[in-house]
């Protein structure tokens, strides 16, 4: 922008002259040479204003959709009547679809499978009430799949997010599955379960097992299950444990543990190792009681 310079003292003094100059071109003002303000016409200054803020505005959507084009959940933009704006390539792969034929199709034209779905009810809960809803909900685009899905209103629009959670809600399950299984030995009461570390140190074991050693949970965690066998059967017990913890075929063997009672208890184990996320996390060990022995006699 062009303009003229005038110092601070020049324009104090000369307020008017310079006020006029400002009706034409901009004021350029100076403090021991410096320049600190701009004196402008207030008409031109509006139209500098609103230029930037459509600037701005421009160039705020253009990153805001290419933000979304590598998120990595499901974005579709709705306005008040749901219909769509705008979804980025993940919501067309999860909707296995081509995300750029949405765009100007009502929600339940462009997805057909989503009409009397729970997304097509959270969905319009956030357009009705103007409030945000989130949940965990079957999808409407596979049998068996879950999505993690939210809904919220943004200035004018609804916005739509989702990503499959399949995974982890069948993780879920069978994280239930095994507690379940493990409550079930429990009241079995002749089925023990002991898990090791990689180590072959005990992280947890159940009532059936305690009662066999005759010690308590809290006292054998962070032991050694090889120095609970008794003597004649560590060697082969310690082969088929590291065999195991090295990535071997599950194993099974016969083995006497040494109990507090003073007694030695035979069971019949099976070791399989732990798999973990991040590859081995150690091994579990399933086992039933085969009759006790005094010490003495073994």
């Amino acid at each position: 922008m062009s303009g003229v310079t005038a110092t601070a003292a020049e324009v104090v003094r000369a307020f008017s002259h310079w006020r006029d100059v400002a009706s034409d071109k901009a004021v350029f003002i100076t403090n021991h040479g410096k320049e600190t303000h701009v004196l402008l016409d207030i008409e031109k200054y509006r139209g500098l204003i609103s230029e930037n803020t459509d600037a701005a505005g421009r160039g705020g959507a253009s990153e805001l959709v290419g933000l979304a084009e590598w998120i990595d959940e499901a974005l579709i933009i709705c306005d008040s009547d749901l219909r769509i704006q705008y979804a980025n390539r993940v919501a067309g792969a999860i909707c296995r679809k081509n995300s750029n034929d949405f765009t100007g199709q009502l929600l339940v034209e462009a997805l057909p499978s989503v009409t009397g779905s729970l997304m097509e009810v959270h969905a319009r809960r956030t357009v009705v009430g103007g409030e945000p809803s989130a949940a965990d909900i079957p999808s409407p685009f596979k049998d068996g799949a879950w999505l993690r899905f939210q809904s919220f209103p943004l200035g004018n629009t609804n916005v739509l997010m989702f990503r499959d959670i399949t995974e982890d809600v069948q993780r879920h399950r069978l994280a239930d599955v095994k507690a379940s299984i493990l409550e079930a030995m429990s009241v079995h009461g002749e089925v023990g379960y002991v898990r090791l570390s990689v180590r072959g140190t005990i992280e947890r074991v159940d009532d059936p097992f305690a009662r066999m050693v005759s010690l308590d949970e809290e006292r054998l965690i962070g032991v050694a299950l090889v120095d609970l066998v008794a003597r004649e059967d560590r060697v082969a017990f310690r082969d088929k444990l590291e065999s195991v913890l090295r990535g071997g075929p599950p194993q099974q063997v016969k083995v006497g543990f040494l109990s507090n009672s003073g007694k030695v208890s035979y069971a019949k184990l099976s070791i399989v190792q732990l798999h973990g996320a991040y590859g081995a996390e150690g091994a579990i060990v399933m086992l039933t009681a085969e009759g006790t022995k005094d010490r003495a006699e073994s």
